[in-house]
């Protein structure tokens, strides 16, 4: 049975600071089993932070970086006479004493970008890219791609499917439309995609169903193919020159003429050739990734290393690969999935449910750390999206994540107070946006006590650094990949990653930039 009376009490002894460890427990108990609980519980939290912002403010303490949101005033403050006496109060008592749950800033969210994305990059052979490049998996926008050698395959977001062989120069313009400037394409087309269309100068050629391929050199050389369905061309198209295509038929423009001839599918790339070729240099990727591994487990200061091969199904343990490593550093796998990871052969851990998380145990303390992942973000549906938690509650505590707005963060905790100056912190710019989602990345942190600051890494490159003011070590303890271990003050204790994870390095010591960027 509820018992509301009850609740106030411990409530208010908690906002007083005279809880003892079984009051504590008992309120625990009921905030976990009760919605009312919770919300009563944060009514008060909202009532308490107010007081405590204002006797800031009347004693000249300045919050960092608070950009806190209007706050809904109790009607209480709304009589003067109320008002002054809390403030008195709470001056009286000193603010510093209150046992209070912690109040971070809100984080400054930043909008995503519209998402101009076309198409997905959903195979990549042997590429060397002209200009901006592109990883496998990444969504394409709008623009040009070029690339000097190898084979594409882009997956519009209307369905079509193209394999663009290089050297070509393509040009996405939408879902349905594309300007081949250089090079090979084949389009295969579903029925809801009918009328993707392919422009070369003024020739625009209307894809009515099935397959066609275009070969082309610049804008007064270019070859239609129709290997299935129908094809028909429009725009400037030569005098007497078929207006339609249909299956085997094809047709050379050449400086204002038309030629019809027999089309030939075997002078474009053969889609199963591609797959083999994609699987060959997945293989040789994976060899090689497995021979710095090997050099890796044997690095100095080195203490968790996650590879995530060999997990062992029947007790979801995941080893601990660091040379040396004791058995009971082996990690625990909670509720993530086996999935693949950078390669087809490479394993990975799927992190999805909120109870989704790697827990593992190293021991003792460190003046300096180095984290490092490689990831696959999915989405960023939460202000914060743990990558890697430790220590929860103590001196020393690390936390490692990205945000709503696609910044990586670390906190170091420096102190026992539950309050957002007791963090060493470092936020980076915005390094994950809407288009970088299900493409992998390398991230690293650096924690460097030697030089007293800290350092934010992707793909090898460093993209953040700011001050260690306060040179509090590491406290190493229960860590979770994915994860946070929920406390009962806090507020938004669903926190877990989503996306994928295929590697994971924990170091005693902080990395050089150097070894940063040759471990990508």
């Amino acid at each position: 049975m509820f018992d509301g009376d009850r609740l106030e009490r411990l409530i208010s002894a908690h906002f007083d600071g005279v809880l003892t460890a079984e009051e504590r427990a008992e309120l625990e108990s009921m905030l976990l089993s009760s919605s009312k609980a919770r919300r009563i519980f944060l009514d008060h939290a909202d009532f308490h932070g107010l007081l405590r912002d204002q006797a800031m403010q009347a004693g000249g303490v300045r919050w960092l970086e608070k950009k806190a949101e209007p706050r809904r005033t109790p009607s209480l403050f709304r009589n003067p006479a109320w008002l002054a006496a809390g403030l008195a109060a709470c001056v009286a008592v000193g603010w510093w004493f209150l046992p209070k749950p912690a109040t971070p800033p809100e984080t400054a969210r930043i909008t995503h970008p519209a998402d101009d994305g076309v198409a997905l990059l959903s195979m990549a052979v042997d590429v060397e890219w002209n200009g901006r490049s592109f990883s496998q998996g990444e969504a394409l926008p709008k623009g040009l791609l070029s690339i000097s050698k190898g084979t594409l395959r882009l997956d519009f977001y209307s369905g079509v499917r193209v394999v663009l062989e290089g050297p070509a120069r393509l040009e996405l313009l939408t879902a349905d439309l594309a300007r081949l400037d250089e090079g090979k394409l084949t389009a295969k087309v579903p029925p809801p995609a009918q009328g993707f269309t392919v422009l070369n100068g003024n020739l625009r050629v209307v894809d009515r169903g099935t397959q066609f391929g275009m070969s082309v050199n610049g804008t007064e050389n270019c070859t239609v193919h129709v290997f299935d369905g129908e094809v028909e061309l429009q725009g400037e198209v030569p005098e007497a020159t078929a207006r339609n295509l249909f299956e085997g038929e094809a047709v050379l423009i050449n400086a204002g003429k038309s030629t019809p001839i027999s089309a030939d599918r075997r002078s474009f790339a053969d889609p199963a050739g591609i797959l083999q070729a994609a699987s060959r240099e997945s293989d040789a990727r994976m060899e090689k990734w497995r021979e710095q591994s090997e050099v890796l487990r044997k690095a100095s200061g080195l203490l968790a290393y996650f590879d995530f091969e060999e997990l062992d199904l029947p007790t979801m343990t995941l080893p601990n690969r660091a040379s040396g490593a004791s058995a009971d550093s082996n990690g625990s796998v909670i509720g993530c999935e086996p999935l693949s990871g950078r390669w087809d052969r490479k394993a990975a851990l799927g992190f999805a449910k909120t109870s989704d998380r790697v827990r593992f145990r190293v021991h003792g303390a460190s003046p300096s750390l180095t984290l490092m992942a490689w990831v696959r973000v999915d989405s960023l549906p939460l202000d914060h999206n743990a990558l890697l938690s430790m220590a929860p509650g103590e001196v020393g505590e690390v936390h490692w994540k990205l945000d709503r707005s696609g910044r990586m963060l670390v906190g170091l905790r420096a102190d026992d107070r539950q309050e957002y100056q007791s963090w060493e912190r470092l936020e980076s710019p915005q390094v994950v946006t809407p288009n970088d989602f299900g493409r992998w990345m390398h991230l690293a942190t650096v924690i460097d006590s030697e030089h007293a600051e800290m350092r934010h890494y992707v793909n090898g490159r460093q993209v953040a650094d700011g001050p260690l003011g306060r040179r509090t070590p590491v406290k190493l303890g229960t860590a979770n990949l994915g994860n946070i271990d929920s406390t009962w003050w806090n507020t938004q204790p669903v926190r877990n990653f989503n996306g994928r994870m295929d590697e994971f390095a924990l170091f005693t010591r902080a990395l050089s930039s150097e070894e940063i960027a040759a471990m990508r």
